[in-house]
């Protein structure tokens, strides 16, 4: 049993404060951008004779980039649901060792139906008894009340240990979004572990994620076994490591427009074979132990994007590597959704918007805070993100655009490549294309197998497949139009620009009825809900499709709710009648082919606690 000799420590004071919200290295970050991006349009007048040369070698690197992307992320999906067994000297200590496992699962504008998905899907976890749930909710979210209150008497019970915690924003030192309501909630778990006595006899690890987050049922299962992999004794601190799984966004995928399906394959891809594999920084859902939260402070509330940041704020904050390991198990992310096509396009380009300028925050993080230690390390990662962030993703699709244009005042010399075969410079943006095009076939094919692997069924015939295919390019060429205008725009604009604006997410977890809800169905002080179109469906197609889940209650005012129905759910710990409270658990949830019944799962009756700042 793991028995620690001194208490651990508390997480570090949050001494930051807000910076000039103008003058910033962002502004260095988008001049390096902005003059790449050009690049061969204004070498064209300044070096005719040579620019073809430059833009070919360019080129060639942004091609190598994305083949070792597609190598990288074939060979990480073929390491999927294979952990790696103790080694004898470890075998003692992972047997004895306990776990306790922390997991934030934030809410703000969210469909109360998505929630109850992301909850459900850790339902299905092996082991309830060592999970500290706490759904994290900001006091402004609408409705706040009853849904506390529902999610209180859906989930209340069934695992080791709940917490419901709300968030107040301090203007002082904080900014509104996933960042400072996630700071919030891992402090209240800390509390929470230490007032119940769980640090000292367990190994913690924490898990952040977004609403839309379905968890594979083996998650935690393998995270025990990476966790005890990497750690193999008992007495000493655990590794500052970060454990990334790989995002599929097979959400309702197959209904999505072209763009955000072709979006979704390519994150996952890259994902894969970028971001773990250059070690870049976690993305969405991720975990890592809590020594690492406590030494950095767990997370900045004054950045909109938690996870592009994490990685150089660890390096940052311990002076160590911190690098980003696989987690060889799938998990499910809700893709961009919007509840119309034109929806979905604001959608769509509002969240690239919003990572480009994470990623643009991160890099003025590096500069200002990095102290030079560990220095190979960290300047690795600072050219390998610069590389992946600036360049492949912002610029190196319209470079190789313009770097393709025919030029009449450019000279385009021909290489000789054999004795029958010769290239002309003039061509290179059609060589660009072609890699990408083989890249890109990478992505769904592992989109196929990755269905296959959590057992998802999806509508997608070989004919939309090769459409989508032919239009990933154009596609990936407006995203970086997208995150270029969002870079400069970044200039003028500042600081306000980097929040953290939320995805829609009607499309996933749908109102039943449409229609607007009227103002008298909020609670007084609070934002009304925000009128929503009727979306094409009610639950993730991963998750439970129990129709009978949602019954509608006419309150008056043309306002509709889901209303909280018994059925197998036991409501005694409800604080609010059941009229007044949302909805309830449906018979079953799943997770592709696996399914278990709620009613049957419950491993407490009176140990639902709340947290500091409860409703």
């Amino acid at each position: 049993m793991l028995k620690r000799d001194t208490p651990l420590l508390e997480p570090a004071e949050d001494v930051g404060e807000f910076g000039n919200p103008i003058f910033r290295w962002t502004i260095f970050y988008a001049a390096i951008i902005f003059t790449l991006t050009l690049m061969p349009i204004w070498l064209s007048f300044a070096a005719p004779n040579s620019v073809a040369y430059v833009n070919a070698a360019f080129v060639l690197l942004f091609s190598g980039i994305w083949v070792s992307i597609a190598i990288n992320a074939l060979w990480n999906f073929n390491l999927l649901l294979k952990v790696p067994a103790p080694s004898l000297p470890a075998l003692q200590a992972a047997r004895e060792r306990k776990f306790m496992h922390v997991v934030i699962v934030p809410c703000y504008i969210d469909p109360i139906e998505v929630l109850f998905d992301a909850l459900g899907s850790l339902l299905m976890q092996n082991d309830l008894s060592n999970l500290l749930v706490v759904v994290a909710f900001e006091v402004k979210t609408p409705d706040l009340q009853r849904k506390v209150d529902t999610v209180k008497a859906a989930f209340g019970d069934r695992f080791g240990h709940f917490v419901v915690s709300i968030h107040t924003v301090d203007r002082n030192k904080e900014i509104p979004g996933g960042c400072s309501n996630k700071n919030y909630a891992l402090r209240e778990a800390h509390k929470y572990l230490k007032n119940h006595d769980l640090l000292a006899t367990n190994s913690v690890t924490l898990t952040t994620c977004d609403t839309d987050s379905l968890f594979h049922p083996n998650y935690f299962v393998i995270l025990e076994q990476v966790y005890c992999a990497a750690n193999p004794s008992l007495s000493l601190p655990p590794q500052m490591v970060v454990w990334q799984p790989p995002l599929f966004y097979n959400w309702d995928l197959d209904q999505r427009p072209f763009f955000n399906r072709i979006t979704g394959l390519m994150r996952s891809m890259m994902m894969l074979g970028g971001l773990i594999s250059y070690n870049l920084n976690p993305m969405s859902i991720f975990s890592y132990p809590l020594e690492l939260g406590l030494k950095a402070g767990f997370i900045n509330p004054r950045y909109g994007v938690d996870d592009i940041i994490a990685k150089v704020r660890w390096m940052c904050c311990t002076n160590e590597q911190v690098p980003v390991l696989l987690l060889p198990v799938p998990v499910i992310s809700g893709p961009t959704i919007g509840t119309s096509f034109i929806n979905e396009v604001e959608e769509w380009s509002r969240q690239i918007r919003r990572w480009i300028v994470g990623s643009s925050e991160s890099f003025h993080y590096f500069v200002t805070h990095f102290k030079g230690q560990p220095f190979f390390s960290g300047a690795q990662w600072f050219f390998m993100f610069f590389m992946y962030y600036a360049v492949l993703l912002c610029s190196a699709g319209l470079f190789s655009l313009f770097a393709g244009l025919p030029f009449p005042w450019v000279n385009y010399p021909t290489l000789k490549i054999t004795d029958s075969f010769n290239f002309s410079l003039k061509s290179i943006g059609i060589f660009a294309l072609v890699v990408q095009y083989a890249v890109f076939a990478v992505a769904f094919y592992i989109d196929r197998r990755a269905i296959k692997m959590m057992t998802i069924t999806e509508h997608i015939s070989i004919f939309r497949n090769i459409g989508h295919w032919i239009l990933s390019p154009p596609t990936l060429l407006v995203y970086s139009i997208i995150a270029f205008y969002a870079i400069i725009k970044f200039v003028f604009v500042g600081k306000k620009m980097a929040r953290h604006d939320m995805a829609a997410k009607d499309g996933l977890g749908s109102v039943t009825a449409g229609g607007p809800v009227s103002a008298a169905a909020a609670p007084v002080g609070e934002a009304s809900p925000l009128p929503h179109m009727k979306p094409a469906r009610s639950r993730s197609a991963s998750m439970s499709t129990d129709s009978a889940s949602f019954d509608v209650k006419e309150l008056g005012n043309h306002a509709k709710v889901k209303t909280f129905v018994a059925g197998d759910a036991d409501i005694r710990n409800s604080t609010a009648p059941v009229g007044e409270l949302l909805c309830h658990l449906p018979d079953r949830f799943s997770f592709g082919a696996y399914s278990v019944e709620t009613a049957s799962i419950r491993y407490r009756s009176n140990r639902s606690q709340a947290g500091s700042n409860q409703v």
